[in-house]
Parts: structure tokens; C-alpha cells; sequence
């Protein structure tokens, strides 16, 4: 394939990957990408447990 992205003898699989694929950057990338997922669930997540807490009271008070 020869056109003006790739220079002749170079294969396409080379322009694939624009950035080193050092293990630590993966390491790192995941553990962002958990954190951030867990940052924005968090206040969804507190929410819920006391809206549960909440149904959990009103029910005792409905029974007594």
C-alpha cells in the first residue's frame, strides 16, 4: 500500500500505534479509568443507600 501516509517499505501496522505500549501507562490508564468510573458513582451509589434506609424506617413505622 503505498500512498502519502506511508512511506515505502514501512507496513501499516506501524502507523497503527501512535503511542508506546508500555505496561505501566496501561497500569496506569486502568487504574484511572476505575477511579474516575467510581468518582462518578459514588454519589449515586449514597443516594440509593439512603433512599433503602429511608423505605427501611418508614416500614418499622408503619408496623409499630
Amino acid at each position: 500500500m503505498r500512498n502519502g501516509w506511508v512511506k515505502k517499505g514501512s507496513s501499516v501496522m506501524e502507523f497503527a500505534v501512535c503511542y508506546d505500549h508500555s505496561s505501566f501507562d496501561l497500569a496506569r490508564s486502568i487504574f484511572l479509568d476505575v477511579t474516575a468510573f467510581f468518582a462518578l458513582m459514588a454519589p449515586w451509589a449514597i443516594a440509593r443507600l439512603v433512599e433503602i434506609s429511608r423505605e427501611d424506617g418508614a416500614a418499622r413505622l408503619q408496623a409499630a
